[in-house]
Parts: structure tokens; sequence; C-alpha cells
């Protein structure tokens, strides 16, 4: 877990350095820069990211939520989870499959729609279209 384990004591970590300390490659890091948008390390006049200990620190909590709980990175880039205590967020009380349905609600015209594409099998006739062709 991130609050268990204990960074150097400096101020600034360059990306290899926090790469050995997440134990991640380069690449992952640099594209969960592009996902997690409070993930923004300072860049210096030669464009080597500098980051602090507070992106070290949201960095180990990406892992954990990616690695360890399962989450997708859409999940684990809703904000919600950064308010919440880690006790909360063990895998068995949430995962990934918990997060709300973005799927409409049927309509009626779309059962009906369906049954005109897919009809039941009592509905077919020997020419093997349905009874309403």
């Amino acid at each position: 877990m991130p609050s268990e384990l204990l960074l150097p004591d400096k101020d600034e970590f360059k990306i290899g350095e926090v790469c050995d300390i997440a134990g991640v490659k380069p690449f992952v890091l640099r594209y969960w820069e592009t996902e997690f948008s409070d993930l923004s390390p300072a860049k210096g006049a030669g464009g080597q990211r500098t980051y602090t200990k507070a992106d070290v620190q949201l960095i180990l909590r990406i892992k954990q939520l990616l690695y360890e709980e399962r989450f997708t990175v859409a999940g684990a880039r809703n904000g919600w989870w950064r308010s919440l205590p880690n006790a909360l967020l063990s895998p068995r009380s949430l995962t990934p499959s918990r997060e709300p349905s973005r799927k409409p609600p049927a309509r009626a015209e779309d059962d009906s729609a369906r049954a005109r594409i897919n009809p039941r099998p009592s509905e077919v006739t020997r020419s093997g279209r349905g009874a309403a062709w």
C-alpha cells in the first residue's frame, strides 16, 4: 500500500527514481500522465520530468487501484476514490464491476424492432421469414 512505503527523504524525484519506487516502466508513467489530470510533473529546461512526493504517492495509489484492486483506467480516473479511506477500497468492497452502468434503459420500440429482426421460433414460417414479411 502507498501509505506503508517510506519514500526517500527528498522533495523531487526523476522519472527513473519514480520507476524504481513504483515498480513500473517510464512509458507507463507517461501514459498515466495523459490519463490522470492530477498527475502532472514539472518539466525542466531539457524536458526532464521532476516528480514531487505528492506525485509519487499519487502514482503509488494509481498503481494500487489498477494492479492490486483491478480497477479499469476509467474507474480509477473517476475522482470519487480519492476521498475514501484505503480500508473502504478493498477488492471485496469495491470492484470495477460495481461502477454504474452507462447503458440507457430499453424502450418499447427497441423491443418491437428486435422482434422483427429476430422473430421467435413460433413466428417463423416454412420459408424462414417472419410472419410479418
